[in-house]
């Protein structure tokens, strides 16, 4: 199931951030040695994967500071945070009952009958489907996610995510780091397990490119996404692995972002090629996407 709308406009951001600390986005293992991720070049990678994880754990801990409608509260407190349709089953059974209640036409305290209806409509449910309908649960799970800000943003069940990472390609030199294995049973250092994680450096400079689209100059996703940037602005962003041992911290160095609005261009040139239009800086981007 999947909800298309039309988008307010697109846009690309291009984020250089430099490491404070060295940072570890592992690949293979050779003996004793955790090698970091590279291309056949020797280029090292920082995958789109990573990038998205980052972003979107960040999204999950602002969305609740946010004005939050009472269904996209509950969204955000439910499935936003459930790793899979088994565990979002659960973490939402409580309210079935309610729901079951809101499609047979009664108002609820959560659930308005004409907004659930449009809603699963919109997602894929025909009449005859919600007419005999054979696992609420699993529509209760769907309406739930098409009102998740977190999930316009990073992508669920229904919704095509919003923004989108490009993978990072850096060249230059590593470092190896050592360690030690531990007993996480007696909390102390194993013998004789020594072991090298191979890092990018710190004071690296590294880029990244996000592509993306804006339903609503406004929304509560659009003004989730502003306050990530903001937060990254303001404190860095953290990347993949051995955080504990103070790898991984980025700070924004410089960013710049070209926003094309579809209404404003007709033709779809700027669409085909938005570096045509005249980059704006991140407050003024955070500024617009607030509306």
């Amino acid at each position: 199931m999947a909800v298309f709308n039309v988008p307010e406009a697109k846009f690309v951001g291009i984020l250089t951030f430099t490491s404070v600390g060295p940072v570890r986005v592992g690949a293979k293992r050779a003996g004793n040695v955790l090698y970091a991720l590279r291309l056949r070049d020797g280029q090292l990678v920082i995958p789109s994967s990573t990038w998205k994880g980052a972003f979107r754990s960040l999204a999950e801990k602002l969305a609740k500071t946010l004005q939050l409608s009472d269904v996209e509260k509950l969204a955000v407190e439910s499935v936003s945070l459930a790793q899979n349709m088994a565990e979002k089953r659960r973490v939402v059974a409580g309210l079935v009952n309610e729901f079951t209640m809101t499609l047979r036409g009664q108002k609820t305290e959560h659930f308005d009958p004409e907004d659930v209806k449009r809603v699963l409509v919109e997602v894929g449910y025909s009449e005859e489907e919600l007419q005999r309908l054979e696992n609420p649960l699993d529509a209760l799970v769907y309406y739930l996610e098409y009102y998740c800000p977190v999930g316009k943003l990073f992508g669920n069940s229904v919704r095509a995510a919003g923004i989108r990472f490009l993978d990072t390609y850096i060249s230059t030199e590593t470092t190896l780091k050592p360690g030690v294995g531990i007993n996480r049973k007696k909390l102390t250092i194993e013998e004789e397990v020594l072991y090298f994680v191979e890092l990018i450096p710190q004071m690296t400079s590294i880029k990244l490119v996000i592509v993306g689209e804006v339903k609503k100059r406004g929304d509560t996703a659009s003004k989730l996404f502003a306050s990530v940037l903001e937060a990254i602005g303001e404190i860095g962003l953290s990347v993949g692995g051995c955080k504990s041992v103070g790898c991984g911290l980025l700070l924004l160095k410089s960013s710049k972002f070209h926003v094309v609005e579809y209404a404003h261009d007709p033709s779809g040139a700027l669409i085909a090629n938005p570096f045509k239009t005249s980059p704006i800086d991140l407050g003024n981007f955070t500024k617009w996407l607030r509306g």
